[in-house]
């Protein structure tokens, strides 16, 4: 039900939209590669945006990967901004298929109008065990516009709703483990995603502090402790984006003011891969994941995406993904980590 598409080209993905107009088709590329593909899209084709590609050969960039399916299945829903607009939408989506256990959402929002938690929030009538995957746009760290279309239309952020009739599970993978150090948020903004003081202490000193660096060398130690949410035995990864002028901190993610969270450092790679692939329940024949842009640009720096590749190669050739802005799993957003949806 799901065939995974990968074209080296415009012109290939381009012919493949000509000719298969009764097939619903997802696609996942560069900003302009999307801007381009969007003129001769139909209202069978979502368009997204990205900063890299996961394909049947693996990682990649500056191609186009994705996905057919039977659009018999789906129901495809715009989300305006703010997408409370759409919840008569919504809800007529989800009661097709709230009662099967297999059903699933695709999220795809608009990944720098830091206002995936407010879309999440749209969906309180949905159950919360309801299975729900997703990423946001990229550009390739441009930081300037990310895009996605339905058929021709530019669009905020899409939910798809897929009837899916075989087993399917969510997996979430991090690379990262608690290092017992916590931090407790004594003033932030959830809605600028800003910390201001960590124990009352302004965010980067108290950070830089107990990560054990200069506070000038704070920003380049992101990538390897990251701050999580542990909830119950379970990491939700808040990654820092900048350090600014007064000390604060602003976050790709919301971290509430009165929690403690926790410092993280990396954990061992292999392990980490190993864990995912035995978390399966099945053989998938279908996997789709999103990877975030950080982890991404760690796995570069160290050389490590091929690992990741041969361990998801070797269960399923069928796959497609890309690389985020965020990730969504459930009813949470958060970063540097990778969510898989397997179908069996």
């Amino acid at each position: 039900m799901f065939e995974a598409l990968y074209f080296k080209s415009l012109e290939e993905s381009k012919n493949f939209i000509a000719s298969n107009h009764s097939k619903g088709i997802l696609l996942f590329a560069s900003d302009q590669i999307v801007r381009d593909l969007s003129q001769y899209a139909g209202e069978n084709v979502v368009l997204c945006s990205t900063a890299g590609e996961f394909t049947k050969e693996g990682y990649k960039e500056e191609v186009i990967t994705g996905f057919t399916y039977d659009r018999g299945v789906a129901s495809i829903v715009e989300l305006e901004n703010p997408s409370i607009r759409n919840i008569n939408e919504l809800r007529k989506a989800y009661d097709k298929v709230k009662d099967n256990k297999n059903a699933f959402m695709l999220l795809l929002c608009n990944g720098l109008a830091a206002h995936e938690e407010s879309i999440i929030s749209t969906f309180f009538f949905i159950k919360d065990d309801f299975k729900i995957v997703g990423g946001s746009s990229g550009d390739y760290l441009q930081f300037k516009e990310t895009l996605i279309y339905i058929g021709k239309k530019k669009v905020d952020s899409v939910a798809i709703f897929f009837d899916c009739k075989s087993r399917t599970q969510l997996v979430k993978e991090n690379i990262y483990k608690t290092t017992e150090k916590k931090l407790l948020v004594t003033e932030a903004d959830p809605l600028s995603r800003t910390v201001y003081k960590f124990d009352n202490v302004p965010a980067a000193t108290k950070y830089a502090q107990l990560i054990g660096i200069r506070e000038e060398k704070l920003a380049d130690s992101f990538s390897n402790h990251p701050l999580g949410r542990v909830i119950k035995q379970n990491t939700y990864i808040a990654s820092p984006m900048k350090v600014n002028p007064d000390k604060s901190i602003t976050f790709y993610s919301q971290i509430l003011p009165n929690t403690f969270v926790d410092v993280l450092e990396p954990a061992d790679l292999d392990n980490c891969f190993h864990n995912t692939i035995n978390m399966l329940e099945f053989k998938p024949t279908f996997i789709f994941s999103v990877h975030c842009i950080l982890r991404s640009l760690k796995f570069k720096e160290e050389h490590s995406w091929g690992k990741l590749d041969s361990k998801l190669l070797q269960v399923c050739k069928n796959q497609s993904g890309f690389i985020s802005y965020g990730e969504q799993i459930y009813k949470k957003h958060l970063n540097q980590t990778m969510v898989l949806l397997a179908i069996e």
